[in-house]
């Protein structure tokens, strides 16, 4: 086992961004929100009065827990993904390591990967114990490479493991509130953790082999409380995630009240007890790339208040459909020309076939419905600055990025009263009925009639909504990770 030093040290995981960018264009939510506090963290760890280290980690080439990543590696991966370029270093003491931002996966990465998504696929009575013999294999191959090493590395091995603790895989989440005069290492969970699905060998490799207590901040549990609205992978994924990791963790975090609720209900039906309640740490209201750019109007898009604005990946959860039918109705009942466009902002998602489908085959509603996909953050940022209001009519979130996003650029937003929506919309946004067609059509019709009174609500946005920062969100991070550092760990 690996001690820890009288300063804490907090590695953050940050594997699922590389393995992200392997396979999409432009970032999701999650990952702009992980972006955020990762560009903060360290700055308010060295003013924290406890001074906690920060690494970067994920998973190494050889399979090794914790292999640290730079920050110049992170900012030139986002940057590729945000298509922005970074003008400057955050950090003036990194520097490029030198090796490929995208790892390639190996051979024998990619054959584990497609056997552990099969295992999950089958049914329990078969695919339960081929995933358990797997993993035990590879843990088995774990221990020869230790075997072969050279005899110093495995003197030196020996010697830590030695005196280890081995924690007992119990149902109990979380250490009891009582404080130890050891103080431990973190690994500290921001991401979308389930895309690798051994995750949970990383997880007891940090609590067995180095002595370390995993916080995790869960963003939502949609995969699991509405698997109809996810793709079947993502689903097996998710669920066999969360079975196998949340008993190792020492804390749990969530964006928002509503997600808090839906962990501890989880918790509640499969028996996990959860000693101290899941915290909800505050979500910054908006991204640092929408504050900046060239300066220069993006070629392509619509006239400055022409249209109202729907920032989402297609998907069937977010109500793409829904919108078309309130568009539909508006275009029925009233005149053409007095009916703006609804522009998507957003990449093209699962299970939506037939909206598309629908969409084509009436010309985008003779061009008042319009796709911009895949913007980048100079585009969206003046496509926010440039429409009329924001809709988001989502039927669940874990939090509601666009919502907080909208308000932080100062535009209005009529959203869904879904979840967590008013969480992130608070006084300075309105709200609408996700599944009613007649509610919604009816408050846009009047935002669309009278145009004064949504330049008083927009005006009410810029000068009384108040902005979350990310070094709010940062602050309480670290001061949960502190306070876990210090526990007892559980019996």
């Amino acid at each position: 086992m690996i001690r820890s030093s009288s300063q804490c040290t907090i590695r953050v995981d940050v594997d699922d961004l590389f393995q992200y960018a392997m396979a999409n264009p432009r970032p999701s939510g999650i990952q702009r929100v992980v972006y955020e506090i990762l560009g903060v963290l360290e700055e308010r760890a060295a003013v924290h009065p406890q001074q906690p280290r920060i690494l970067f980690v994920r998973r190494g080439r050889s399979g090794e827990p914790f292999a640290e990543v730079s920050w110049s590696d992170i900012t030139a991966l986002f940057s590729t993904l945000t298509g922005m370029e970074q003008t400057s270093e955050r950090r003036s003491n990194t520097r490029r390591t030198g090796q490929s931002l995208l790892r390639q996966p190996r051979f024998g990465e990619n054959l584990r990967r497609t056997l552990i998504s099969k295992f999950q696929s089958m049914p329990d009575d078969i695919g339960k114990p081929l995933l358990a013999s797997g993993i035990a294999q590879i843990r088995a191959a774990h221990l020869l490479r230790q075997c072969f090493r050279p005899p110093h590395d495995r003197q030196a091995a020996s010697k830590t493991e030695s005196s280890s603790e081995v924690f007992s895989y119990k149902t109990t989440i979380f250490s009891k509130n009582t404080i130890s005069s050891e103080q431990k290492d973190i690994f500290l969970i921001l991401g979308a953790a389930w895309c690798d699905p051994l995750f949970s060998e990383r997880l007891r490799h940090a609590r067995e082999q180095y002595d370390m207590r995993p916080v995790l901040l869960v963003h939502d549990l949609i995969p699991s409380r509405r698997p109809e609205w996810c793709d079947p992978s993502l689903v097996r994924n998710f669920q066999h995630w969360l079975k196998t990791s949340l008993p190792h963790c020492s804390r749990l975090l969530a964006v928002s009240r509503a997600t808090a609720r839906d962990v501890e209900q989880y918790a509640t039906e499969h028996g996990l007890e959860l000693s101290p309640p899941v915290q909800v740490m505050p979500m910054g209201s908006g991204f640092s790339s929408m504050l900046t750019g060239s300066g220069t109007l993006p070629v392509g898009l619509p006239a400055a208040g022409s249209y109202v604005l729907f920032v989402s990946t297609l998907e069937v959860r977010k109500n793409h459909a829904f919108l078309l039918r309130v568009w539909r109705r508006l275009l029925n009942e009233g005149k053409e020309a007095d009916i703006p466009t609804l522009v998507f902002a957003g990449r093209v998602g699962w299970l939506v076939r037939d909206l598309t489908q629908q969409l084509d085959n009436s010309d985008w509603l003779n061009g008042k419905i319009r796709l911009i996909s895949d913007p980048t953050d100079e585009e969206l940022k003046y496509l926010y600055q440039g429409s009329l209001f924001t809709i988001f009519p989502s039927l669940f979130e874990g939090w509601g990025l666009p919502v907080s996003e909208s308000l932080m650029m100062g535009v209005p937003c009529l959203a869904s009263h879904a979840t967590s929506v008013p969480e992130a919309g608070g006084q300075f946004a309105r709200y609408c009925d996700p599944e009613n067609v007649t509610d919604a059509v009816e408050k846009i019709r009047e935002l669309l009639a009278d145009r004064e009174q949504l330049s008083l609500w927009k005006n009410e946005i810029r000068t009384g909504f108040m902005p979350t920062s990310w070094e709010q969100s940062a602050d309480m991070l670290l001061d949960t990770c502190l306070a876990t550092s210090h526990e007892e760990a559980r019996p």
